[in-house]
């Protein structure tokens, strides 16, 4: 497993269990980390610093009355594997540079079955798994309806309902989003699966909140491609 460019990065997602083929390799693409990270949450910085309002942990925060605060860090890991041979021939000659905000080029990573995982890090020991499934009611339910219309409550409900008020999230805490083959998202908490959901739209939609057309943070989004190109030319 490499890390790519950064001197620190997050642990390395697991594999999944499932997995009956040739070990893969996942790459660390992009880390974006608030500066708490940095100053003692003990991980890694990464290069992008997100205090972004639109994301929808941070407005959950700031309707609690709680401003200037960390909520999260986030990393996005890919399988090296599956970019080379999914988008090596319409890609492999150009350069990373170039494909930097090619917005086909991310349509195509949205879209193609390449397992990706978005990790999350609770940086705010505060933070509650009922603020966590309420902002996911609001960003992923966002995109949901405006990838597949209003008639998907049910996909959004069965989704939400895996953060139940049982699990604890104190800080330090991580949060895998993965995509595996088939569009299947399975979700795990400090490693441990708290359900599996097959669809593609489930997962467009929540990989277009990192890396779609209006991401949470344009800045660590430009890196996640970048990076993410980079793995073409290796």
């Amino acid at each position: 497993m490499v890390s790519l460019r950064f001197p620190f990065s997050f642990s390395q997602p697991s594999k999944p269990s499932n997995n009956k083929g040739p070990s893969r390799s996942f790459s660390a693409t992009a880390v974006s980390c608030s500066a708490a990270v940095v100053a003692g949450a003990g991980i890694a910085a990464g290069v992008a610093i997100s205090h972004s309002p639109a994301n929808p942990f941070f407005q959950n925060a700031l309707n609690f009355g709680l401003k200037n605060i960390d909520v999260y860090a986030f990393g996005v890991y890919a399988d090296d594997g599956d970019i080379k041979k999914i988008l090596g021939e319409k890609y492999g000659k150009v350069s990373a540079s170039e494909l930097k905000g090619h917005k086909e080029f991310n349509e195509d990573l949205i879209e193609n079955d390449i397992n990706i995982t978005v990790r999350l890090q609770i940086i705010y020991g505060r933070l509650s798994i009922r603020s966590v499934r309420s902002a996911f009611e609001e960003s992923v339910g966002s995109r949901l309806r405006k990838f597949g219309g209003s008639d998907n409550k049910e996909l959004l409900q069965r989704f939400t309902s895996q953060f139940k008020d049982e699990y604890k999230i104190p800080r330090g805490s991580i949060i895998d989003l993965s995509r595996e083959s088939g569009h299947v998202l399975r979700t795990t908490i400090d490693g441990k699966e708290v359900g599996s959901i097959q669809s593609k739209l489930l997962c467009r939609a929540l990989l277009d909140l990192y890396i779609g057309d209006d991401p949470f943070d344009p800045k660590a989004k430009e890196d996640i491609e970048l990076n993410l190109a980079s793995l073409l030319q290796k």
